[in-house]
């Protein structure tokens, strides 16, 4: 009898301390818990990554071009806190540093995931708030300012100071979507149409719209072109600030044309895209939004044993691998003209005269 009291006793005891424990780990923060900051969470993959990131336990600020769109970003990504960061604007850039800074005491994660793309019909650009051509200027000079504000943010307080940059194949015209036809492909040329600000009213015939200083505006060109930028910039903020630990890391999402990006194209001619969407689906080379959501997700959180710095992480095309060990990770090289430093150097010290720093 003394032994079955016993063993019953132990039963209750262990149960107890079980409870108790349970109660213990459900109030504790999560141990790994990051804070993290997107441009561009209100749809497409940063919607889908701020819903992967909120439901493992990390804190989420989105940063996107209105408070309509940020109020979005929380309710459809069931969380976080709303920010409002107009890529177009230098001005709205330097206030929401300054306000997730505030907001945000320590800073681990900062991806620069929002983008956009003009329509290929385009004959003349849209501008930003100073006058510059809007896709360079949201997809690269609205990122580049952004980041370098909240460089120092990034590591004080203990944070990871961590970027995640998101890019695209299309950067290289040797690869998928890179040159249609062996025409369009990503190039910068000698930088002299980078930061020319335009003044669509009176002598736009004679001035630069795309950074190589060609006057003829190409909507199609304008966006790899931005997503060289995006990679070049990667490629030497990994030179200038690995002293200020931090740490670099860009993507390649996949193509993924149900997105928000493509709206544009969608607007041109609905019923083309969403036949050339369905197409892409159904043959294996686009992939859905979910998968490049995982993918941004798992770049901003992954380890620097799986993801070092200076990684340029991508799968090949039509993969839905989203981890290194699925067959997402840095075996892709990015264009030789992404490699060029001395381009790199050049675009990183005019985009600092444009932005003001």
């Amino acid at each position: 009898m003394v032994k079955k009291m016993t063993m019953k006793t132990s039963r209750g005891c262990r149960s107890i301390r079980n409870r108790i424990l349970s109660l213990l780990i459900t109030s504790i923060p999560y141990a790994n818990a990051l804070t993290i900051a997107i441009t561009g969470s209100s749809q497409g993959i940063g919607l889908d990554a701020a819903k992967r990131l909120l439901n493992a336990g990390h804190t989420v600020f989105h940063c996107c071009r209105n408070q309509q769109r940020a109020n979005i970003a929380v309710t459809e990504s069931g969380g976080g806190t709303p920010l409002v960061c107009d890529l177009s604007s230098f001005d709205s850039i330097r206030s929401s540093a300054k306000n997730l800074a505030r907001e945000a005491p320590t800073l681990d994660v900062l991806c620069l995931n929002a983008g956009i793309a003009p329509s290929t019909k385009a004959e003349v650009p849209k501008l930003t708030s100073e006058g510059y051509e809007e896709c360079i200027g949201v997809n690269h000079l609205g990122h580049f300012l952004l980041a370098s504000l909240l460089k120092d943010h990034l590591v004080e307080g203990g944070g990871l100071g961590r970027i995640v940059t998101t890019a695209s194949s299309v950067h290289d015209p040797e690869g998928p979507g890179g040159a249609v036809g062996g025409e369009g492909g990503a190039t910068l040329g000698d930088l002299s149409g980078l930061g020319i600000q335009l003044n669509l009213d009176s002598d736009a015939p004679t001035r630069p719209t795309m950074v190589d200083g060609s006057t003829q505006y190409d909507g199609s060109k304008v966006y790899k072109d931005s997503k060289l930028c995006n990679v070049l910039f990667c490629r030497e903020a990994l030179k200038r600030w690995s002293e200020d630990s931090i740490k670099i890391r860009s993507l390649n999402p996949g193509f993924i044309p149900s997105s928000g990006l493509f709206r544009a194209p969608r607007e041109d001619n609905w019923l083309g895209a969403t036949a050339f969407t369905f197409v892409a689906t159904v043959v294996g080379f686009a992939v859905p939004i979910e998968v490049g959501g995982a993918r941004l997700a798992y770049m901003a959180t992954a380890g620097e044993e799986d993801v070092p710095s200076g990684s340029y992480f991508s799968a090949e095309t039509g993969s839905k691998a989203a981890t290194k060990g699925e067959g997402f990770d840095g075996s892709s090289s990015v264009s030789k003209e992404a490699m060029d430093d001395d381009l790199a150097a050049r675009l990183w010290d005019r985009s600092v005269e444009i932005v003001g720093l």
